[in-house]
C-alpha cells in the first residue's frame, strides 16, 4: 500500500508543492551542467581560436545522432516509473543509469518492500541513487589515484599491449551482440555495412567535402540505415510466435 499514514494535505502537498520544487530545481541542475560541458569547447573555440570547421561539426551531429539519438527519448520514458521525477533528475545527471543506478534502486525498494510506481518507491529510488553516486565518485577517486601510480609502474612490455584495448573491447562488444544473431542477419549486417562503406567512398570521389562529411559519420548513417532495414524485416515476417502458444490451427 502506498503511504497509508499521509493525510489528504500531505498528498496535496507532495502532488503540487514539492513537485514544483522537484522540477525546477531539476531543470536548473541540469541547465547548470549543460553549461560547464559546454563551456570548455565554447573556450577552446571562440577564445582561443581552435575550434572545428562546420563539416566536422555536423558529421560529429549526424554520427551522435544516429547513433544514440533514440535513447534521448526512450531512456526517460522507460526509467520514469521505476526512478520517478527525482531519481530521472538525479541519474541523468549522475550517468551509469542501465548499468549501475537501476540495480541500486531495484535492490532497495525490493529491500524496503516499496512497489515501484508509489511514493514510497520514489524516496526509496533517491536514497539509492544517492548512495550509489557518492560510492561510485568515491570509488572513482580511489581508482584514478591508485590507477596512476599502477600505470607508472608496469614494464614497457605491458604497457604496449594497451593498444589492443579498444580492438579487444570492440571484439567483445561484436561477439557479445553478434552471437544472439542468426547466419542470416550476420551475412545482411556484414553486406549492409560494405555497401554504405563504398558508397560513402564513391560519393567522396565526386564531392571531397561531402565524402568527408559522411564518412566522419559514417557509424551514424549505418544504425539509422540498420534501424530501418530491421523494421522493413520484422515487418515482413509479421509478429514472434511464442512457441508455448499452440497453433490452433494444428
Amino acid at each position: 500500500m502506498d503511504t497509508p499514514d499521509l493525510t489528504t494535505q500531505q498528498h496535496h502537498d507532495y502532488d503540487h508543492a514539492y513537485y514544483r520544487k522537484v522540477h525546477d530545481r531539476g531543470r536548473l541542475s541540469l541547465l547548470v551542467a549543460l553549461v560547464g560541458s559546454f563551456a570548455i569547447p565554447f573556450y577552446l573555440s571562440v577564445v582561443l581560436g581552435h575550434g572545428v570547421d562546420v563539416t566536422t561539426l555536423t558529421a560529429g551531429m549526424i554520427f551522435v545522432l544516429g547513433f544514440v539519438g533514440i535513447i534521448w527519448i526512450v531512456e526517460p520514458i522507460s526509467y520514469y516509473p521505476v526512478l520517478g521525477p527525482v531519481g530521472n533528475y538525479m541519474s541523468f545527471l549522475s550517468g551509469n543509469i542501465g548499468n549501475m543506478r537501476m540495480p541500486v534502486v531495484g535492490g532497495v525498494q525490493k529491500a524496503l518492500d516499496a512497489e515501484p510506481g508509489t511514493k514510497r518507491a520514489e524516496l526509496a529510488a533517491v536514497y539509492g541513487l544517492a548512495a550509489s553516486t557518492i560510492t561510485n565518485l568515491v570509488i572513482l577517486f580511489v581508482v584514478i589515484i591508485g590507477g596512476t601510480f599502477i600505470v607508472q609502474a608496469l614494464p614497457d612490455s605491458v604497457l604496449a599491449a594497451f593498444t589492443y584495448a579498444i580492438p579487444g573491447i570492440v571484439g567483445a562488444m561484436i561477439y557479445a551482440f553478434g552471437s544472439k544473431l542468426s547466419p542470416r542477419n550476420i551475412v545482411i549486417v556484414v553486406v549492409l555495412g560494405l555497401l554504405i562503406v563504398q558508397a560513402i567512398r564513391l560519393v567522396g570521389q565526386v564531392s571531397e567535402g561531402a565524402g568527408r562529411l559522411l564518412g566522419t559519420g559514417q557509424v551514424g548513417i549505418a544504425a539509422a540505415v540498420a534501424i530501418v532495414v530491421a523494421l522493413l524485416l520484422a515487418r515482413r515476417e509479421g509478429p514472434a510466435q511464442d512457441p508455448e502458444v499452440e497453433d490452433p490451427g494444428e
